[in-house]
C-alpha cells in the first residue's frame, strides 16, 4: 500500500502486480473465507438455539432461525448493518465481562496445565480466522495521514481482540474438563460442532446457559452479518463493472443460500468450517498472495518506498508458515474424509451381510 499513492484494496493489488491470476485467486480466497464463515456461524446457531430451549428447538429449525434473523438484516445493506452490530458489539462486550466474572471462581489450575503440543499446527486454521483482520489495512493506510502511525494502529487492533481471546480461552479452558464421564467437556462440544459456550453453561447452570449461549449468538451473528454485506456488496461490484443488473434478493440469495444448504446438511460443522476457511481462504488471500505481492512490488521499486522488519527473509518466512499450515491442513481434512468414508462403508458391508 505504501508503495502506490492511490487507495487500492487486496483484489485490485493482486491484479496489478499478478495479473489476472492473481485477480482470481484473491476472489477465490475471499470467497472460500466469508462463505466457510457464513457456513460455520449458521451451524454454530442451530446449535445455540437448540441449547437454549433444552432440546425442544432441533438443530436444523435453530439453523432456519438464525438464518432469517441475519439474513434479514444484511438484505438491508451495510447502513442497517453497522447501526445493529454496533449497538450488539457494546451488549456483546457486556455479556463477556459478566461470563468471565462469573466464570472465574470456577477455574481449576489442573486443567490449565493440560498441555499437547503436537496438535499445534492442527489448529492453524481456527486460529488464524480469528486473527484475520488484514482486508481493513489498504482502508487504514488511506485514511492515515502519518504512515508512521499505520504499525502502531494495527499493532492495537490485533492486541486488543487477542487480550479478549486469551482471557476467554484461560476461563473456558479452566472451567471445562478436556474429557468427562458425563459428556459435558471440551472433547464432547468438539465432537458434536458446539461452541464452547455450551459446555460452560451446563457444568456452571444457571444464568450461565442463558448469559453464555446469548453472548455466542451476538458473537457469531454480528461476524454473519458483516461477512455477508460483504461478500454481498463484492458481488454487486463485480456486476456493475460488467454493466450487468442485479435485484437486491438475487444478490442475498446467492450470498446466504449455499452456505444454509451445507449448515443444514451438515449440522456439526461449526469448528471444521471455520478451519477450511481460516487456512485456505484466509491463508491464501493474508499469507500467500500478499508476500507475492510484497515481491513483485520489492522488485519494481528502486529505491524502495518502504521497509519490512527483518529485511528479505521474512516475506520467505511468512510465505513458508502459511504454505506448511495449509498443506499440513489438507492432509489431515483427506485423511479425516477417507477414514470417515472407510468406516461408514464398513457399517454398511457389515449391516448388509447382518454382522
Amino acid at each position: 500500500m505504501l508503495a502506490h499513492d492511490e487507495e487500492l484494496h487486496l483484489p485490485s493489488l493482486a491484479e496489478r502486480h499478478l495479473g489476472k491470476w492473481g485477480l482470481a485467486a484473491m476472489l477465490l480466497a475471499t470467497a472460500i473465507y466469508i462463505y466457510g464463515a457464513l457456513v460455520g456461524y449458521l451451524a454454530a446457531g442451530g446449535q445455540i438455539f437448540h441449547a437454549l430451549s433444552g432440546g425442544a428447538i432441533p438443530i436444523w429449525l435453530g439453523t432456519l432461525i438464525y438464518f432469517l434473523i441475519g439474513s434479514a438484516i444484511l438484505h438491508k445493506g451495510m447502513a442497517l448493518v453497522g447501526k445493529i452490530n454496533s449497538f450488539l458489539m457494546y451488549v456483546m462486550l457486556t455479556l463477556l465481562g459478566i461470563l468471565i466474572a462469573i466464570a472465574a471462581p470456577h477455574i481449576q489450575v489442573p486443567f490449565l496445565l493440560r498441555s499437547d503440543w503436537s496438535s499445534i499446527i492442527d489448529v492453524f486454521g481456527v486460529v488464524l480466522f480469528a486473527y484475520l483482520g488484514h482486508s481493513v489495512i489498504p482502508s487504514i493506510a488511506s485514511k492515515l495521514t502519518s504512515k508512521k502511525r499505520i504499525a502502531l494502529v494495527v499493532s492495537i487492533g490485533i492486541a486488543l481482540p487477542c487480550a479478549l481471546y486469551l482471557l476467554w480461552s484461560l476461563v473456558v479452558l479452566g472451567a471445562v474438563p478436556a474429557t468427562s464421564s458425563n459428556g459435558v467437556s471440551l472433547s464432547e462440544a468438539q465432537a458434536a460442532g458446539e461452541p464452547s459456550t455450551i459446555p460452560l453453561g451446563l457444568l456452571l447452570g444457571g444464568s450461565v446457559i442463558l448469559l453464555g449461549n446469548a453472548f455466542a449468538a451476538l458473537s457469531t451473528l454480528t461476524s454473519y452479518m458483516g461477512f455477508g454485506v460483504s461478500l454481498k456488496d463484492s458481488y454487486a461490484d463485480l456486476a456493475s463493472q460488467r454493466r450487468r443488473a442485479i435485484s437486491g434478493w438475487t444478490l442475498t440469495a446467492l450470498v446466504v443460500g449455499p452456505p444454509l444448504l451445507v449448515a443444514l446438511m451438515l449440522p456439526g460443522a461449526f469448528v471444521t468450517m471455520l478451519d477450511i476457511a481460516g487456512t485456505f481462504g484466509g491463508g491464501l488471500f493474508v499469507g500467500i498472495l500478499p508476500v507475492l505481492i510484497v515481491l513483485r512490488v520489492r522488485r519494481q521499486h528502486t529505491p524502495r518506498p518502504f521497509t519490512t522488519w527483518g529485511g528479505a527473509p521474512v516475506p520467505y518466512l511468512v510465505l513458508g508458515i502459511y504454505a506448511v499450515g495449509m498443506i499440513y491442513t489438507a492432509v489431515r481434512l483427506l485423511h479425516d474424509l477417507l477414514t470417515g468414508v472407510f468406516a461408514l462403508s464398513l457399517r454398511a458391508l457389515l449391516s448388509f451381510f447382518g454382522i
